[in-house]
């Protein structure tokens, strides 16, 4: 059983329970819940911002709830959900990555109208960003795992000279040599091509761009790329483009949904494919589903396009069917 303090958002949180259909108890601003930790954790990850900051929890026995000293023991005991997720998460966390899956979405080259590489994504039952939100330690070590798996299923399922483009979390990216080093010994146990991957970095708040840069010189002469995620999403984003000068710009995603019925999207876009192309820098368009986006991106002469309309992320992506599509589909505007 479970004990719930909801304050203010006490009616929040009885329109929560409604939606899971779990038995409970409301006296005041505390709910008495019969249901296990999993049970309450599915019903919050759907809760606002305001209620999660607002509740306290902890478990109890039913003994704990008829005794008056016990009673007010669990007051003291209650933690806020960051914390209960935390500790619930940690105590669970090899569980929870080793049910992971690796997904592989295609990036295909317009040149070639080929897939040119794949970005790993680590798709586990708790979301991979709300892992990375719980604290420094569950981020890092999930961080790490997805990586490695990603690295060790890439090698089983794919032959030739596609690329993989591994996600980074900049927080962690502080020590150049610790991480480059760390990466390059990862790639020669695993007898990977260091030419064959490709370092994705996302823009993080707290972005170290003096250890970036390092970090970017140091791959470089390693042979591995680096390809700077979310490009044109605010000041920030086009400051890292310049400090770091990647070898790839991904264009952020809301600048490429609708661009076709956006005059001003349009023109930041052009702008910034310009810039990236006088300064040797290959575009990729992400999260292009739309006929008109993509059509609107070849006539701009971008490298790469990445998104549903050529296929969407599979452990065993169907390689043949998304070169026959991208063939098609590029073929038939270039004609």
């Amino acid at each position: 059983m479970l004990l719930i303090y909801a304050g203010s958002y006490s009616e929040d949180f009885v329109k929560l329970l409604a939606n899971k259909s779990l038995n409970y108890r409301k006296i005041g601003e505390v709910f008495l819940i019969d249901g296990s930790e999993e049970d309450i954790m599915d019903v919050l990850y759907d809760a606002e911002e305001h209620l999660l900051k607002e509740i306290k929890l902890t478990s109890a026995k039913p003994e704990e709830l008829r005794d008056p000293k016990l009673l007010l023991n669990l007051g003291f005991r209650s933690i806020s959900f960051k914390d209960f997720v935390e500790t619930k998460v940690f105590t669970d966390l090899s569980k929870i990555l080793g049910e992971a899956q690796t997904f592989f979405h295609a990036i295909v080259s317009t040149k070639t109208k080929k897939v040119f590489g794949f970005e790993a994504l680590c798709r586990t039952k708790i979301p991979v960003w709300k892992l990375f939100q719980m604290s420094d330690r569950v981020a890092f070590i999930s961080d790490h795992y997805c990586r490695e798996r990603a690295l060790l299923e890439f090698k089983a399922r794919f032959f030739g000279n596609y690329k993989l483009f591994l996600n980074f979390h900049p927080k962690f990216l502080k020590d150049p040599l610790e991480n480059v080093g760390e990466l390059e010994a990862t790639l020669h146990i695993k007898e990977i091509d260091p030419n064959l991957i490709v370092v994705e970095i996302d823009e993080y708040e707290g972005l170290d761009i003096k250890a970036l840069k390092m970090i970017r010189s140091f791959l470089k002469s390693a042979g591995i790329g680096v390809a700077l995620d979310d490009v044109g999403a605010g000041y920030a984003g086009l400051y890292q483009l310049v400090e770091i000068n990647p070898d790839i710009a991904k264009l952020d995603m809301n600048l490429v949904r609708d661009v076709h019925k956006d005059r001003l999207k349009q023109s930041i876009v052009k702008a910034l494919v310009q810039a990236c192309k006088e300064a040797d820098i290959k575009v990729l368009a992400e999260g292009v589903e739309k006929r008109e986006e993509l059509d609107f991106f070849l006539e701009l002469g971008v490298d790469f396009i990445q998104g549903f309309i050529f296929s969407k992320p599979e452990p065993y992506p169907k390689i043949r069917q998304i070169e026959e599509l991208a063939y098609n589909s590029i073929s038939s505007l270039l004609k």
